[in-house]
Formats: C-alpha cells, structure tokens, sequence
C-alpha cells in the first residue's frame, strides 16, 4: 500500500499532527510502515503522543467510496503495522457525517431515519389496536350474546360458578377479576381448573369483559381481506362478567344464590355430589402425589394407570389415607434409589406399583390405615369448600372419609 496525499482524508486532522504540512505528514506515516521506532519518530517530527497512541492519530485512508446519506468521501482508519493490512474496511465511515453501513449506525441520517421508522411503527401498531379494540367491542357487546336463564343452569354450572364467583367476584359484584389473581387454587389440579373455566365459558355462562386489556386477546385473520377473522384470549388474564339472566329480574339476588347455592332439593343432588366428590378426591390424591415426588427430585406425569390405582383405592380409603399410602411409597423408592439399588427413573416409575400394591395388601388384610393432615404447602382449594362445605356440609369429612353416595 502506497500512502500519498492524494489518499489521506486531512480534513479533519488531530491537533497533534497540526504543526506538520501534509509531506511531513506522508512522510511520518510511511517511516513508521516501512519499520522505523515510534519513539524515534516522535522525537524527530516532534509529536506530543505516547508510543501507543501514534496510529491512532493518523489521517484515515480514502477508499474511493462515497457515503450513501450525503455523498461525502469513505474513509477507514489507519491500523498498526503489526496488522497484514494497514486499513481496516470492515471500519469504513464518512468522513463528513460519521456515516457506517452497519446496523448500529448512529450518525445523524441514520437517527433521524430511526426516528421516523420508530413513529410510523407506532402510528401502525396505534391503528392495529384501534383496530383490534373495535373489533372486541363488536364482537363482546352484551347486545350480541343471548343470555343464559339461571334456571337452565345445571348442577355441574351452578358448583363452578359458585367456585369462581367466591374466588374472583369484584367488589360491586359487576364483573370477575382475572383468575390469575385469585388468593389460593381453584382446583386441585392444573387440569382440573381449566375445565372448570372452559366448562363456564364454553357454554357462555362466562364471557370476556370489554373491562379486559387488549393484549389479553389474540386475533388471527382468516383471509387476506380481514374480514373473517378469530379471537382467542387468555382465560387466567381477562376480566370476565356473568351471563345469566335472574330468575327473579333481581341481580344481587342471584348471586348471593350463585355464591351460596342450596342445590339439595334438585333432582340427581345425591349421584352429582357422589360423582364430584370422587373427582375431587382423585384430583387431591394427584396432587399430593406430585407435591412428593417433586419433593425428592422426580418428574412424573400421571398416565391412566395411575388414575386407575387412585379410583380402586377411593373404593375403600379416604384422600387423608392415601396421604399415607403416597408417603410411604415415595419414601420407600427414595431410600431405594439413595442406596443405589434402583435408578432414579426405575425409582419414581415404581411408587405407582407400591401405592397400588400397598393399598392392595391394606384392603385384603383390613389394615387401619393413619390418617394424614392437609399440608400447609397444599391448603383446600375453593372447589373443596364450596362442595364438602357450602353444598354438602359434611365439611373435613370430604377430607377424612371415603367418596360415599350415603353422605
């Protein structure tokens, strides 16, 4: 690389080279690339620098490149001697406005086009949730949905309604707060919770609230024209209001019956409660079983086997028992695992075959089994108050007994 005037950007010269004309200038950068001492050329062209810094003041070198923005000559800076190439292109600016084709670029063309980008992003992202917003008016205007009569809602309504309503229920009674606030658990089970809210909302006995945020929705377009589209939300996010008309055209009324519900002297009482009493259970027995084995380090997900061992000892034992039944195989299968005589997977696969197996030997043997407390880390769940509580005011013993149609 040849180094001339004709190839060095001066117009914007560091000040220690200032007392040098262009020649001296050339004639320095040239000495230092063709191996003289840095020491000795700043001595002989008399320049207040230290050794470190002497490439750093070099005029940069034309490339013959002009800027894009403002039509300015490219330059690139001057590296060390110690480099193979003496300029560096991947370094290349504007000698005028600073101008670098990089996505980072902060000279003042690059700022402003940022800025204008920046407000027509936000012009069109204003318009999409106008958009969206009309949208969600349209479609969750009170006008547009039927109402469900309070008298068509049937016990399995009536029991997860009550649930929801006891945990979410705005202060004026006018809405639902979003589930995710809710003090405690709906339900035993992560599982259990969302067919509660899907059941209510599928039969729209619960319908998003126009009291929602926007991002709680999704919209997904259906055809290029816009015009078929459809909406999803977040079911644990949005506000949701109550879609059923009073029997008695008395709202507060109704949901001290909603909240309170009286559902014995309804027809099919005794088998519901039976039914949902065993649900429950099973629900809770999952649940605890879980909470153990994360306890030890294992990761399981229930299969239908276990729900099958679970049921036949809901026949015989309460979920207060089985407490004691899940301990003790998990415990058994940990002590097992830490003596090196199974390995962790064979470990937490094996406590579903030694509840099973227990629990067989305790039901053909009549063994009493003990009776385990509710943990602090696992409190009752709404759907058990509002079952063993409110509906069939057998309270613990939903708890402490066996699933019975005889409560």
């Amino acid at each position: 690389m040849e180094i001339s005037i004709n190839n060095l950007d001066f117009s914007n010269l560091d000040n220690k080279l200032s007392h040098l004309s262009k020649e001296k200038i050339v004639e320095m950068i040239t000495s230092y690339y063709e191996g003289d001492k840095v020491k000795e050329l700043l001595e002989k062209y008399e320049i207040d620098t230290n050794t470190s810094n002497l490439v750093r003041i070099f005029p940069p070198f034309l490339n013959g490149e002009y800027c894009m923005k403002c039509g300015s000559f490219i330059v690139m800076p001057l590296e060390s001697r110690s480099y193979s190439n003496y300029f560096n292109n991947s370094q290349k600016y504007c000698s005028n406005c600073g101008h670098q084709e990089e996505s980072f670029c902060n000279c003042e063309f690059c700022k402003k086009e940022k800025m204008e980008a920046k407000k027509l992003e936000e012009e069109r992202q204003k318009k999409l949730v106008e958009k969206k917003k009309q949208l969600l008016c349209n479609h969750y205007n009170e006008d547009y949905w039927e109402t469900i009569l309070e008298s068509d809602l049937s016990l399995e309504d009536r029991l997860y309604l009550a649930v929801v309503l006891r945990g979410a229920l705005s202060e004026d009674t006018s809405y639902i707060e979003p589930l995710e606030k809710i003090e405690g658990e709906i339900a035993p089970t992560p599982e259990f919770e969302v067919e509660i809210v899907k059941t209510l909302t599928g039969r729209n006995i619960l319908v998003p609230s126009l009291k929602s945020k926007v991002n709680d929705f999704e919209i997904e377009y259906l055809s290029e024209d816009e015009e078929q589209y459809k909406i999803t939300y977040y079911i644990y996010k949005v506000h949701y209001r109550l879609n059923v008309m009073p029997e008695d055209a008395d709202y507060s009324a109704m949901i001290k019956r909603l909240m309170y519900p009286d559902l014995s002297r309804e027809e099919g009482f005794q088998d519901f409660c039976y039914e949902t009493w065993g649900r429950v259970a099973l629900n809770e027995c999952l649940q605890y079983l879980l909470y153990q084995m994360h306890r030890v380090g294992y990761t399981f997900s229930p299969g239908d086997k276990t729900l099958r061992v679970f049921e036949e000892l809901l026949e015989y034992f309460s979920v207060s028992q089985i407490y004691s039944i899940i301990y003790r195989s998990v415990a058994n299968s940990t002590q097992r695992y830490q003596a090196k005589e199974i390995t962790k997977i064979h470990a937490q696969n094996s406590v579903i075959t030694s509840c099973e197996s227990y629990g067989q030997r305790a039901i053909a043997q009549g063994w009493k089994l003990t009776y385990y407390a509710r943990l602090r880390d696992l409190p009752e769940t709404y759907i058990s108050k509002v079952l063993f509580t409110s509906i069939m005011q057998i309270a613990e013993l939903g708890f402490t007994e066996k699933p019975t149609p005889d409560f």
